[in-house]
């Protein structure tokens, strides 16, 4: 039985974990090309040290903690994994073959600054990934703006606005079923919530790239790769109208208001029998369902934006999680967050501050740690208690999470996403992140319905929400 008398950490004290992990994360990161999983378990390590040593905690508090904390999130780790079975036979399907298919015939060569960001959300949105979406697509639109004499900055700030936005409103997305279940709210719910700042926040984006194309040339276009890619498709899938049947049963899902694991398996059996109608066979689909889908097409562009999905590929994923979630489980058990958070209250006590300061502290996040997961992960954890507090409804948290943390990954230069988008556009986020319009737009948009209270929902419908907190005891 531990009997030493357990101490509140210190605000410098609580913040060491944190600056720990810029330490030790950046240069893992950015100098190694090192996964993140390592050095959260450092830094997990180096917590429990500070909790035991420094504080009087003992190992059962703070693994009790962890365990708790990666329980509340179980039910995020098992959609991810059915995600991944629903890609894999979405792509043998040939349901999300036939969406890019349609998707790419909206190009127009006239307005090819306005119609790319639609694109790559289309395929964003069908694909969960915003990284596909700009290795594939994104690759293709770069040689198409080089003919047209666009900056590959501009360009490539249209692909990544585009990719983003489908990536976020995607239910096939693991960051989006991560900020729902970090915050505990119905992935449906969640996605509903941010139609309010993503839908306004990408028209407007789209509209400003409308205005920079307009002044280019869209004589001599060459779409070959477009074009290439559509033929590719047609060759190795049965693409009819008929597919459209699959994302509209997920739609339906969503109205009903069906729970999200249930909802996504009965979008999972949808597309296994498309799979089987395009011709493969039950060991085929199992295989897909664990290992994820493959095609030999012959076109390398079609392939590497194809052969993905399976509940395999979800690993990663949720071992990140696991990782991170054990780091903010070890910070929280020792008081670090309740500390920093009480810092933050001393100078923010109105709902809109609060929001904004939340909105700070995922683009924060995604600076210090260099990782999108992180700038969900932490700050939901750190918030959840204040939002329940003043009655705020958790799926406000959940969007905000995705409005200031997955929105702002694109433009931190050291990321990992940062770094992919590097390796596919070959344009660095140093040159292009002023032309990252959605990234800036939508935090505001964000931080503006905070203030105003437009679209904030309440956690219990029957009490009114709270627009202050008047003592730090309320936490």
């Amino acid at each position: 039985m531990n009997t030493k008398t357990k101490k509140t950490p210190a605000l410098w004290l609580s913040l060491v974990p944190f600056v720990c992990l810029i330490l030790i994360m950046l240069p893992s990161v950015i100098i190694l090309g090192a996964d993140p999983q390592i050095p959260l378990v450092i830094c997990t390590a180096i917590t429990t040290l500070i909790g035991i040593c420094g504080l009087g905690y003992s190992w059962d508090d703070i693994e009790k903690s962890m365990i708790e904390t990666n329980a509340a999130a179980m039910q995020a780790n098992f959609i991810i994994m059915i995600v991944g079975c629903l890609v894999g036979v979405w792509m043998a399907g040939g349901i999300v073959p036939g969406l890019i298919y349609y998707g790419l015939q909206l190009f127009t060569p006239s307005v090819f600054l306005a119609v790319l960001p639609v694109m790559c959300a289309i395929i964003a949105v069908s694909t969960g990934s915003a990284w596909t979406t700009a290795g594939t697509l994104g690759v293709s639109a770069m040689g198409v703006a080089a003919g047209l004499g666009i900056p590959f900055p501009i360009a490539a700030g249209a692909i990544i606005t585009g990719a983003q936005f489908g990536d976020k409103l995607s239910p096939l997305s693991d960051s989006t079923n991560l900020a729902a279940g970090i915050t505990g709210t119905n992935l449906f719910a969640h996605v509903k919530h941010m139609l309010w700042t993503t839908i306004p926040s990408f028209l407007l984006a789209t509209g400003i790239f409308a205005v920079i194309g307009s002044r280019y040339s869209a004589e001599d276009i060459d779409i070959s790769q477009i074009q290439m890619i559509c033929d590719t498709l047609q060759a190795n899938f049965n693409i009819t109208p008929w597919i459209l049947l699959a994302p509209a049963s997920v739609v339906l899902m969503m109205i009903l208001k069906v729970p999200a694991i249930p909802g996504m398996v009965i979008g999972t059996a949808v597309g296994a029998v498309f799979a089987f109608l395009q011709g493969n066979d039950l060991g085929s689909v199992i295989s897909q369902l664990v290992y994820g889908f493959e095609v030999v097409s012959g076109n390398d562009m079609v392939d590497q934006l194809l052969n993905r999905g399976g509940m395999q590929s979800m690993m990663y994923t949720i071992s990140l999680v696991i990782c991170a979630l054990a780091f903010g489980g070890a910070v929280k058990s020792i008081g670090c967050l309740d500390v920093i958070i009480e810092a933050v209250l001393l100078r923010c006590r109105t709902r809109g501050s609060i929001m904004t300061a939340n909105i700070f502290t995922c683009i924060a996040m995604n600076y210090m740690a260099a990782d999108q997961y992180m700038s969900i992960v932490i700050p939901g954890q750190m918030y959840k208690g204040v939002y329940k507090k003043m009655n705020l409804a958790p799926k406000n948290l959940s969007r905000v999470l995705e409005d200031a943390g997955t929105m702002t990954s694109g433009i931190v230069p050291w990321s990992t996403c940062g770094a992919l988008y590097y390796s596919v556009l070959d344009v660095s986020a140093f040159v292009y992140f002023p032309f990252c319009f959605m990234a800036f737009i939508n935090p505001l948009l964000s931080a503006v319905y905070a203030y105003t209270g437009f679209s904030i929902e309440p956690l219990d419908p029957s009490a009114p929400i709270k627009n202050r907190l008047d003592d730090i005891e309320e936490l």
